[in-house]
């Protein structure tokens, strides 16, 4: 009975209790674009009643009757928190703002740890996906064209497949390029190209740019680091994300790169062009034009039509067409309390502007799993396949040269009686050759198959100490072939034994590379305050970082060249078998590096922090294995923001924060090599700058081995950058309360940086055995300023607008070589760049033009005897012969400039109103950038180059002078270099422009969380001086002679030789996503 009595109170005082509670429900959204906020907390002030908010934003919290009066707290990190009254309401939605002055980033590159900025001593740039613009390639790497303060990021061309230049933070290696380290979720990716990435997967960005940031890289981080993080799933339903793409691209020509429209040909009194025999210059069945005569003379004139016997055809209007760019996307998404899942698809296509298609597909998983309470698993695979069908961007006897080697008169479409395209046009141009030839008989094809699966186990076995494992694999074949067709049953190639690729009887050049990666990281972590966890009574926070980080990289390439093939066999339908003889060659390269990190951090609540550590790395590269390299590091912040003295003016400069770093890296030794014969697929890497090899070949059908040109170095060592850098960071609220200007953060770095012992083959007596030898030959020093400014500049209620803006400027140069001596570099058809001691890297040296009569040479004496003077004028700013209408120049070479630009900048722009209409646009700054002009000057060589049109006065005389333009060619050196062809090259354009409609948020459409419609439009206009097609492409000749990687070549920058032109696009797309 008495356990009857108290069974029964216990159930009376239950539902007592339970009648004085009662629930408050509701749902909390974005008040920005109306979307669900999980994890918000909810409480009811003052109590320990509170709840948070479900993957769905929906909440529910239980509160005594008794506090009917109270208010329900609604706050999260980075949002405006709200206090609501309850009353006798039941059900509260509430919709929660950004908080400017609290928003802060979490980055992990450069620190290892998940860090707040705030908290930051180095600078980190980052990007989130949403942010980065829905170019129609779909690239990561021209999606950041702008986008990241100080870094050079340049789409140096528009062919498809090929990647941008990418310049982080100065120069600090020649010999292997500046292309930084590229990491995917926390590994290394060395095989796979930044471009094939898909741009649809990205989470977020971050790149640190210096040694001072990327000590903990070792060996590889010298150059910077970005580091790509990939979509996860979120708690809740699958949500599907899906978008399709298509654009319409038009090849640039900024600056109206055309052949004239007349011409200096011998002619007869009716306007016919001659031939050299005095008869009508005509064109034969083959498609051979006779031999014009070309009148170049003081008396001649580029003022003649083509007429009569000769017609004009615009050769850029035949190569270049309008092409589309298509883009499609699918992603899979969602997640459990101890699960969640991503998976995506890709499909990109994108046609060339003048000849082939890039196809690629991307397949991404990225799977979590929770397995024990402190276990973490991680797996993220990524598939790629690529069909590229373009010729590829490095190789010699471009469409483009072609086209314009060739003169006007010579019709690119004509076709012999068989349907042939003609490869040469005989007379019509000492270079002249059609690249509709190229395309009937020649055929590219690049299948690349890449596979990237990451394995991460993270374990957290107590409160302070966390272990975390990465292991990734980055695989990479590439199967190339070059198919060149018989080209026997063309008349015109036959009769005059013309052909290209291997033989008349045509070829197959082949290779087959198969690159790999593998990089295990192993990170402990010890974290713990002094206060909260040791119970000392100390707010002083400690991170304890150590790591053993190893890589692993094999290159093998093996090539196979087929000649002759039967005549039957179409463009379509060649395969080795067909061949009459064929050779076989491997080259196959090893690297293999590990590193140990320790890293010590302190913390002094959220006020200052220090930290301090080094990694050391043994390297196969290095001329004694057995030795380490190390590397030291170190950071210290302020946030003064965070005194007290600073109260009297938070509420206007909320946050400022001093920063300094210093840190060391260091560059693998390693060279490239491009034999354009045979390389169509890339340069290849040689890791053995350390091993000495020899040659081998035949003399007399007797097989023979004799020395490398250039002698390998055991002694070697590691090329060391040291970095030293300081900064500001700080927000101000100009306004409290009001719409416009709420929040503006500011980021400003200023850096400098030496790097020591760079790795360049420095010359020795020929009795040594070798002309070069590697060696650690080089000091380079660097340095420059970069901030970034980010503007809340408008938050109404509907209409808001924030503004962008990244600077920076840089420069390098040369300290020293080790015997002082100065290195020119010149190579075949390129502009003459020095390394000289004390002079900026992209120096280039040639002949000045005369600017006055009386101009002295260095020792003083006039370049012109005073007693001709009468036979000189000034003309267009340059001393012209009158007699011979020759521009004079100097004997002697001269600094003629330099190609680095003296700063870069965007500005970016972003509106919305409501949340169902988006405008944005982002114009991107190149100033003080100079372009040599080697397009042109060898367009100036045969009078092919629209110039010649242009009328000037000579001695009184006014006419289009024919010597006057071909002087700048031939003068003091022909093709020499000349400072008429160095170009100011500085530009503005509009980079981004985008216009987007959600339907779904403008009728409420349930079901639907976007149905947006976007135009958007990449390049659409430049403003720029530069007389070339376009002032941001530059062309790196095969290798650019620096045994650098293609197209990072550090030392010659800024030349336009045949480069192949960006484009613009035009492009509409359709985003679904739903739940």
């Amino acid at each position: 009975m008495s356990k009857f009595l108290l069974l029964a109170c216990l159930l009376g005082t239950t539902l007592l209790a339970r009648a004085q509670e009662r629930v408050v429900t509701g749902k909390v959204t974005s008040k920005e674009d109306g979307s669900a906020l999980p994890g918000v907390n909810v409480v009811l002030k003052g109590t320990s009643f509170g709840t948070v908010t479900n993957a769905d934003g929906v909440y529910r919290l239980s509160i005594p009757n008794a506090d009917a009066g109270g208010n329900i707290v609604f706050s999260f990190i980075g949002l405006q928190t709200q206090e609501v009254a309850v009353g006798d309401r039941s059900v509260i939605d509430i919709q929660l703002a950004s908080d400017v002055t609290q928003l802060s980033e979490v980055v992990v590159t450069g620190v290892g740890v998940a860090t707040d900025k705030r908290r930051l001593a180095i600078s980190v740039e980052s990007v989130s996906g949403d942010r980065l613009p829905t170019i129609p390639t779909a690239s990561i790497d021209q999606a950041l064209v702008g986008k990241i303060a100080g870094a050079q990021i340049m789409s140096s061309s528009g062919n498809p497949g090929a990647p941008v230049s990418i310049q982080l933070r100065g120069i600090n290696t020649l010999s292997g390029g500046t292309q930084p380290l590229i990491m995917v979720d926390g590994v290394e990716m060395r095989s796979t190209s930044l471009n094939a990435l898909d741009l649809n997967n990205v989470e977020r960005i971050e790149v640190v740019q210096g040694a001072s940031a990327a000590t903990i890289y070792g060996a590889q981080g010298a150059n910077g680091v970005i580091q790509i993080f990939t979509k996860k799933g979120k708690q809740g339903p699958m949500h599907i994300d899906a978008s399709a793409r298509t654009s319409v691209d038009q090849v640039l020509n900024i600056g109206d790169l055309h052949q004239p429209f007349h011409h200096s040909f011998t002619t007869d009194a009716n306007g016919n062009i001659l031939d050299n025999n005095g008869g009508l210059l005509t064109q034969d069945n083959l498609g051979l034009w006779g031999q014009a005569n070309w009148e170049n003379g003081p008396a001649a004139q580029n003022n003649k039509p083509y007429q009569n016997n000769t017609k004009y055809y615009d050769h850029i209007a035949q190569l270049f067409r309008n092409v589309h760019t298509s883009n499609y996307n699918v992603a899979l998404s969602g997640g459990k309390d101890n699960s969640d899942y991503a998976f995506s698809f890709s499909k990109l296509r994108q046609e060339s502007v003048v000849q082939g298609v890039l196809d690629r597909t991307n397949f991404t998983t990225n799977v979590g799993v929770d397995i024990l309470k402190n276990l973490k698993f991680r797996s993220t695979t990524q598939l790629i396949y690529t069909d590229n069908t373009v010729n590829p961007y490095y190789v010699s006897n471009a469409p483009l040269s072609s086209a314009m080697y060739t003169y006007p008169f010579a019709d690119l479409d004509y076709k012999d009686a068989d349907g042939n395209y003609t490869y040469q046009f005989g007379g019509a141009g000492a270079n002249n050759s059609n690249p509709k030839y190229f395309f009937q008989y020649q055929k590219f094809k690049s299948t690349v198959i890449d596979v990237i699966p990451t394995l991460n186990l993270h374990y957290t076995p107590t409160k302070i100490f966390e272990l975390d494992y990465k292991l990734g694999l980055n695989y990479s074949v590439n199967n190339f072939a070059r198919e060149t067709q018989n080209q026997t049953g063309n008349a015109s190639s036959l009769a005059n034994n013309s052909f290209i690729g291997e033989s008349i009887n045509g070829g197959l050049n082949k290779s087959v590379t198969n690159n790999y990666n593998l990089n295990s990281l192993v990170t402990g972590t010890i974290k713990f305050d002094f206060d909260k966890d040791l119970g000392w009574k100390v707010p002083i926070a400690s991170t304890t970082q150590l790591a053993f980080d190893w890589r692993k990289s094999s290159f093998h390439r093996q090539y196979l060249i087929y000649t002759g093939l039967p005549s039957y066999s179409s463009i379509d339908d060649i395969n080795g078998a067909q061949s009459s003889s064929n050779s076989t060659t491997e080259y196959e390269d090893l690297f293999i590096t590990y590193g140990f990190l320790l890293n010590q951090r302190f913390e002094y609540k959220e006020t200052a922090g220090i930290s301090g550590g080094f990694r050391s790395d043994y390297s196969s590269t290095y001329g004694d294995a057995k030795s380490p390299f190390t590397f030291p590091r170190g950071d210290a912040y302020l946030r003064l923001s965070k005194l007290t003295f600073w109260d009297g003016i938070s509420s206007v400069l909320p946050e400022f924060k001093i920063r300094a770093a210093y840190g060391e890296a260091g560059i693998q030794p390693v060279g490239y090599t491009l034999d354009a014969s045979k390389d169509l697929a890339g340069p290849v890497p040689n890791h053995y700058l350390r091993i000495p090899s020899y040659k081998t070949g035949t003399v007399d059908n007797g097989f023979i081995i004799y020395s490398n040109p250039t002698f390998a170095n055991a002694g070697l060592k590691v090329e060391r950058t040291k970095e030293f850098e300081y900064g500001f960071d700080f927000g101000i609220a100009p306004t409290k309360n009001g719409a416009w200007f709420n929040y503006i953060s500011t980021n400003v770095s200023i850096w400098s940086r030496k790097s020591t012992g760079v790795v360049w083959q420095r010359t020795q007596p020929v009795s040594q055995g070798s002309e070069t030898i590697w060696d650690n030959y080089i000091d380079l020093k660097s340095n420059g300023v970069q901030f970034s400014v980010d503007m809340d500049v408008y938050s109404g209620d509907n209409l808001k607008w924030d503004f962008v803006t990244n600077f920076g400027t840089q420069t390098s140069s040369l300290s020293r070589t080790a015997d002082g001596k100065d290195i020119p570099l010149v190579w075949a058809n390129a502009a003459t760049y020095t390394l000289k001691g004390g002079e900026r890297i992209g120096t280039i040296y040639g002949y000045k033009a005369l600017t006055s009569i009386d101009q002295k040479d260095k020792n003083g004496d006039p370049y012109i005897n005073p007693a001709n003077a009468a036979n000189y004028e000034v003309v267009n700013g340059r001393v012209v012969d009158k007699a011979g209408k020759r521009v004079q120049f100097t004997p002697d070479k001269y600094y003629l400039g330099n190609t680095t630009p003296k700063f870069n900048m965007s500005f970016i722009n972003n509106f919305s109103y409501k949340n169902y209409l988006t405008f944005s646009f982002q114009i991107d700054w190149v100033y003080g950038a100079k372009t040599y002009n080697q397009t042109k000057e060898w367009m100036y060589s045969e009078g092919l180059h629209g110039d010649y049109d242009k009328p000037l006065t000579i001695n009184g005389e006014t006419g289009a002078w024919t010597a006057y333009y071909k002087s700048f060619y031939d003068a003091s050196e022909s093709n020499g270099t000349k400072d008429y062809f160095l170009e100011n090259s500085s530009f503005a354009r509009l980079r981004n422009l985008s216009v987007g409609f959600d339907f779904a948020k403008f009728f409420d459409m349930k079901g639907f969380t976007r149905l947006q419609l976007v135009f958007t439009g990449r390049n659409l206009a430049t403003i720029t001086n530069y007389t070339g097609m376009d002032p941001e492409s530059s062309q790196n000749t095969s290798g650019g002679g620096t045994t650098s990687a293609s197209p990072q070549v550090a030392t010659q920058r800024g030349l336009d030789f045949w480069s192949f032109p960006n484009f613009k696009s035009y492009q509409v797309g359709l985003n679904v996503s739903f739940n």
